[in-house]
């Protein structure tokens, strides 16, 4: 839209609820990407009784598993915690104990920082995933979906600018961070430099969210102040 309209933005403060326990203490200036995988293992079914006619995808799935988990992804930068991997899912859909499956299936995400591109890391797993396959004798899918890259924005004026108003307003001195999932500044960083600094998420996405009416005053004043100078 912006684009269409060749509207230029000089800056950027997204809402986000940066805080975790008390207004005032975090300003995001940058997030860590994510990258989901979905991996299919494809073998051979076959009965137990008779495993060399078959070729079990699970004893790839797991050696694949047990390097990728291993795999040490960097040890983090000044800006940035160590990226990770962390399997959520494990599924091979057999019915029958006596029968060895076609295909295994396993999911799992990485949070990584800006030593990485989500192509970078894709041809670094699809490497290990072919190499084990090839000596596994079986074959493999894997599925990508990329909700956003690592992205940091330098802190200039404008950034301390902020942090001064924020610390003015509340009292505390605001730490310029990067943790946390993603979030909407991946868009906005595209166009336009940008941090984020909203309420405390203690509460989020839980029954009963809630924040106190004397935080939502302060934040009112905050972005107000921000406007103004």
């Amino acid at each position: 839209y912006l684009k269409k309209r060749r509207e230029k933005i000089n800056f950027c403060v997204v809402g986000e609820p940066t805080n975790a326990n008390r207004l005032g203490e975090m300003i995001k200036i940058g997030r860590r990407g994510s990258i989901t995988g979905r991996l299919t293992i494809i073998g051979t079914q076959g009965h137990v009784a008779y495993p060399h006619r078959a070729n079990n995808p699970s004893n790839a799935m797991v050696k694949i598993l047990k390097r990728i988990k291993e795999t040490k992804l960097d040890k983090g930068t000044k800006n940035f915690q160590a990226s990770n991997l962390e399997i959520t899912k494990i599924n091979i859909d057999n019915h029958a104990d006596n029968v060895i499956p076609g295909s295994a299936n396993a999911v799992f995400n990485i949070r990584f920082n800006n030593k990485h591109s989500s192509s970078s890391l894709k041809r670094k797993l699809n490497a290990i995933f072919k190499s084990i396959t090839e000596g596994e004798k079986c074959k493999f899918k894997v599925q990508y979906e990329v909700s956003g890259q690592a992205f940091l924005t330098k802190p200039n004026k404008t950034t301390y600018m902020i942090q001064n108003i924020i610390k003015k307003i509340t009292k505390i001195k605001p730490k310029l961070s990067t943790v946390g999932g993603t979030s909407d500044a991946r868009f906005i960083r595209k166009i336009a430099p940008c941090l984020e600094f909203g309420l405390v998420g203690k509460t989020m996405h839980k029954i009963d969210e809630s924040v106190p009416v004397s935080d939502l005053k302060k934040l009112t004043k905050i972005y107000l102040n921000i406007l103004e100078n």
